[in-house]
């Protein structure tokens, strides 16, 4: 270990370089070779510590709940690594040092406690600092200040792989100075919540042996850190030639001492010296090479760099921040939302060749450049207000896959948009492309698509691009170069997730090896009463249909029908079949608490008069009335949320996907504004016929929805079935009767986001909103109702408050005339949403009931909806 005692005299390493650093030049303001002014921030000045970015890691995986990061770094510019500020209160003795994350592929690690923790010896005795760290928009400074001396240290993003800190060091002393540098990083594996899990090793190189870490140091005292290849781990994916590279402008000895390094170098007595540190985070070896070049420009024209990360920052804040209605705490979160949303941009690596933002830069599976259509088409339309290239680039990300007729894997496909795509692909799609490497992503996903909500996207993009930043013809060219992608997909619908060919899509699954077998048959697999604990796999779609009606099941799974609920972009929403049943209570002894999470029960118990009385036996829970007329009761409640499945196939008969045997209200209405947005696009392309034809088809939609959807009797929307009896006695073209037994959920009101609702049901819609015994909350508009049989106020889909899903709530209602009811609502959002406006990351979604913190932090959809709530609102 590197000994601090090294502070407590004049080390002959400094001195024997002294020479040479004042021959060298290197330690004067005189040293950068432009002349350039640097710029000060006018506005980001104004909103320190917007975000809490202090933390001393000393694990590679150092989370909080949900397995998260239990920090926020700063990330800018689309780099690949982040820095924290020290936390003085707790480790005081790291100031003038920023902790050290880095992305490795899909996952986001801590790197190192400090690099670069800056000391000074004085006359060879250290100075004893006083020392303050924050953070503004785009920066981390740290000051730090004794008798005649002072240090101020600015850190920046100045390219998508390095960043950069500017150390201006005061001395009015006369006193000569020695510059001392050490760097640690961490040994740790894993720590929640600060304490180690004892499921994994201690150390890193325990439970990682082939993620080594190697520190080496060139002759003028530049380091790197190279990372050995692991490929097997659910915390790190490295390529053998990843590295993270420190370069200074001043020349340094540096010694290495395993985890450990320290670099010292004297800078004499003149009164002011000015030096620059480079921090580069790159994935590959060529990468590196690349880099390299840059570096030495960044060092050469250091203050030309930073400038345009400052100049970067207030164009962003002056294009954003333009709510004058706001208050000072909504927009501080307008502003944390801005940092959020660029803290989660990627720059390009591996199969994306586009910038991208990502769900979470701190969250585990939501890291890297992985990138997802619903997430996208939200982010893009906040982002196109403050920074419309990175929106844009960002929808190019989720089309550089869209799948094409002569595609390897699915060419009858053509047109469809995949879930998840990242640096990484699959190892399904890699092998059928001859790939070797950059194989094996875990994240990467084929299964399913999302939402239509493409063409709402690009139209923002569009209209702002043209009306806020006077670039017609980029505008112009944006629809001319989306417009035929945006078609493509629209048509795949039709063509894949129709299947009773009536033009109104469905959710639904791709043909994918986690739904279908090899010879073309559905997956699924269930649980009996007389084996309550294990699963009985099976397959045959006509074998699945022929279990639900026999009803000899307590528990019933297929991963199509997972697949459907994560195409919604609502993945455990009652309305797609979820509930939790007796299975869910296995291993509880409290009968009270297992009719809590007997959810069926309770609803065949409250529908159906079933007696849902339990017998515990050990660990084993079953229903104690094992009657025949009870269990008729038990049966008329699972076939009210059964989900069926129909297989898709094209004219040859291939089987080329799977649809729910429903139509969603939410994608319907996504439907309609599709069709409404292609209309619009096509007019201004001058592609009249076109335009002509999905303004009909958007009006055939809304029709549709009215008619079909709509429960007069409950006042809301509802996904209906597709079946044929029903179809045939209602007579009125619908596919089937409203799906009301599952309950109201966030869908209820896309009608009114999308504008497809008319007035009488939209007020029907807000009444229901309204209600406290439903949607009203202490935090509103959660995405189920509080009286909804699959309620719970931590299910992920079945209750939780989403942010998107507030928006589309609120924005439905202020269009529809209730403009005074949504803004109660926001300003209830604002005020009860933990830590909101506080220096808490924004998060996932938020207990209706209690307003506590959710799901992942530092999210990019609720940061956009966020945004979209202080620019709509809030006046």
């Amino acid at each position: 270990m590197i000994k601090q005692q090294t502070l407590a005299k004049k080390t002959l390493l400094a001195a024997a370089i002294g020479s040479l650093m004042f021959t060298a030049g290197c330690n004067s303001d005189n040293t950068n070779s432009t002349t350039e002014e640097k710029k000060k921030p006018q506005l980001a000045v104004k909103f320190q510590n917007i975000l809490d970015r202090t933390g001393t890691p000393q694990h590679l995986a150092e989370v909080s709940a949900g397995n998260h990061m239990a920090y926020t770094p700063l990330h800018d510019d689309g780099a690949w690594h982040g820095h924290l500020l020290p936390d003085l209160a707790k480790y005081p003795q790291n100031k003038g040092g920023f902790g050290v994350t880095a992305i490795a592929e899909e996952y986001n690690t801590s790197v190192a406690e400090y690099f670069d923790k800056l000391s000074i010896l004085k006359d060879g005795q250290p100075v004893n600092f006083t020392a303050n760290a924050y953070s503004i928009p785009g920066a981390l400074i740290q000051t730090m200040v004794a008798d005649g001396i002072k240090v101020e240290m600015k850190l920046q993003f100045v390219s998508s792989r390095s960043s950069i800190v500017e150390t201006i060091i005061t001395n009015d002393t006369g006193a000569n100075l020695e510059l001392v540098w050490d760097g640690k990083l961490v040994d740790g594996y894993y720590a929640k919540d600060g304490k180690a899990n004892p499921d994994y090793k201690a150390t890193v190189a325990e439970q990682l042996p082939n993620f080594t870490r190697t520190i080496t140091a060139d002759k003028t005292g530049d380091i790197d850190i190279a990372f050995g290849k692991e490929r097997d781990s659910s915390m790190v994916r490295t390529s053998g030639s990843s590295a993270f590279n420190i370069q200074r402008n001043i020349a340094t000895t540096t010694h290495i001492n395993g985890l450990e390094y320290q670099s010292v170098a004297e800078i004499g007595s003149q009164p002011i010296h000015t030096l620059y540190t480079v921090f580069s985070h790159t994935l590959t070896a060529a990468e590196w090479q690349q880099e390299q070049t840059v570096v030495a420009d960044i060092l050469k024209h250091p203050i030309s760099y930073m400038n345009a990360t400052t100049e970067r920052w207030e164009q962003y804040l002056k294009n954003g921040l333009v709510n004058k209605g706001a208050t000072s705490d909504q927009e501080r979160v307008a502003v944390k939302a801005m940092e959020t949303l660029t803290g989660n941009w990627r720059s390009p690596a591996g199969f994306v060749s586009y910038d991208t933002v990502t769900p979470s830069v701190t969250a585990r599976w939501f890291s890297g450049n992985l990138t997802w259509p619903w997430d996208t088409w939200k982010q893009a339309y906040a982002m196109a207000h403050f920074n419309p290239d990175l929106a844009m680039a960002n929808i190019r990300t989720v089309f550089e896959h869209q799948v094409k007729a002569d595609d390897v894997l699915r060419p009858y496909d053509k047109g469809y948009l995949l879930d998840v795509v990242g640096m990484n692909m699959s190892k399904e799609r890699g092998d059928a492309l001859g790939l070797t490497e950059m194989n094996d992503s875990q994240s990467w996903n084929e299964r399913n698509t999302k939402p239509s909500l493409a063409s709402w996207a690009v139209w923002e993009v569009y209209t702002t691009l043209k009306d806020k930043y006077n670039r017609a013809d980029d505008a112009q060219a944006w629809l001319q170069e989306m417009y035929p992608k945006l078609v493509d997909y629209h048509n795949w619908w039709l063509t894949a997730r129709d299947t009773n060919n009536n033009g109104i899509p469905e959710y639904g699954a791709a043909v994918d090896p986690a739904h279908t077998t090899v010879d073309g048959q559905l997956i699924y697999e269930y649980k009996t009463a007389a084996d309550p604990e294990k699963w009985i796999s099976a397959k045959g779609i006509a074998e699945y249909n022929k279990l639900l009606e026999s009803f000899d099941y307590i528990d019933i799974h297929s991963p199509a029908q997972t697949a459907a609920s994560w195409e919604s972009g609502r993945d455990d929403a009652a309305v797609f079949g979820f509930i939790d049943t007796i299975a869910d209570a296995q291993g509880l002894t409290d009968v009270k608490e297992i009719a809590i999470i007997d959810q069926l029960g309770r609803y065949a118990h409250k529908q159906h008069g079933f007696d849902n009385t339990y017998s515990v036996n050990g660990e084993k829970v079953t229903y104690a009335n094992t009657d025949p007329e009870n269990i008729v009761k038990l049966n008329l409640a699972k076939k009210d949320w059964q989900v069926k499945f129909s297989e898709n196939r094209d004219d040859s008969g291939q089987l080329v996907g799977y649809s729910l045997m429903q139509e969603s209200v939410d994608q319907a209405s996504y439907w309609y504004s599709d069709n409404k947005y292609l209309a619009q696009i096509a007019t201004v392309l001058g592609h009249d016929q076109e335009a002509a034809a999905f303004t009909e088809k958007a009006a055939e939609t809304k029709d549709y929805i009215n008619q079909c959807m709509f429960d007069r009797e409950t006042g809301f929307y509802y996904d209906i079935n597709i079946d044929a009896n029903q179809a045939r006695s209602l007579n009125n073209g619908c596919a089937g009767n409203p799906i009301v037994e599952r309950g109201m959920g966030a869908e209820g009101w896309s009608p009114l986001f999308n504008g497809a609702a008319n007035r009488i049901t939209a007020a029907a819609v807000v009444e229901n909103m309204m209600d406290p015994a439903k949607f009203n909350t202490t935090v509103p508009l959660g995405t189920a109702s509080a009286d909804n049989p699959a309620y719970g106020a931590d299910i992920y889909w079945r209750g939780r408050v989403w942010v998107d899903q507030f928006y589309f709530g609120v924005k439905g209602m202020a269009d529809y005339g209730y403009t005074k009811e949504a803004n109660e609502m926001v300003n209830k959002l604002f005020k009860n949403a933990e830590g909101l406006t506080l220096d808490r990351p924004i998060q996932e979604n938020y207990n209706p009931e209690t307003g506590a913190v959710q799901g992942a932090n530092n999210f990019s959809w609720s940061s956009a909806h966020l945004y979209m709530l202080y620019n709509d609102f809030l006046k």
